[in-house]
């Protein structure tokens, strides 16, 4: 039987907004901007939580930081402890600065205009984030049983 994921498009959005509201804390060109990627953080964590398996689900959640305010975030469904992986690694936390006088719109605030989503972050790469924390947050709800583990890694500081 084949697995069939089908985003919760306003479970998305929500995350999207509160990534994108972020995205001024996010920006990397230091010494000017040094990103705080564990305030994106804490909003997957959040919708994480109900299936983590510290709250009785499948998802392992581990927050990893080197470096205060400049966490990592692994994700992992493998519920059979299975050794063999699929890995998504490099969606990345931090996003390069905006200058808001040069947008049409406010490049820290998530914007919906019928189909298309603006701010920073929402192809490079906070999209990506939400829609990889989507996919693992339906695999917690479906457990499926799969042949292999699926393992995501969100990186601090890929911009710069």
């Amino acid at each position: 039987m084949a697995l069939s994921l089908e985003m919760d498009t306003g479970r998305y959005v929500k995350l999207m907004e509160k990534l994108i509201g972020e995205v001024e804390h996010l920006q990397n060109n230091p010494p000017r901007f040094v990103p705080q990627e564990d305030r994106a953080i804490k909003h997957l964590k959040e919708a994480l939580e109900p299936y983590s398996k510290e709250k009785g689900g499948p998802l392992n959640v581990r927050h990893i930081t080197y470096v205060e305010g400049r966490g990592n975030l692994i994700l992992e469904y493998n519920p059979k402890g299975l050794k063999q992986t699929v890995a998504f690694v490099g969606s990345h936390l931090d996003v390069v600065p905006a200058n808001p006088e040069t947008w049409k719109r406010n490049p820290f605030k998530l914007l919906v205009e019928e189909d298309k989503l603006y701010g920073r972050g929402t192809t490079d790469c906070l999209g990506h984030v939400a829609m990889v924390t989507e996919a693992f947050i339906q695999l917690a709800e479906k457990k499926p049983d799969l042949k292999f583990g699926v393992v995501a890694v969100f990186i601090a500081c890929e911009e710069n």
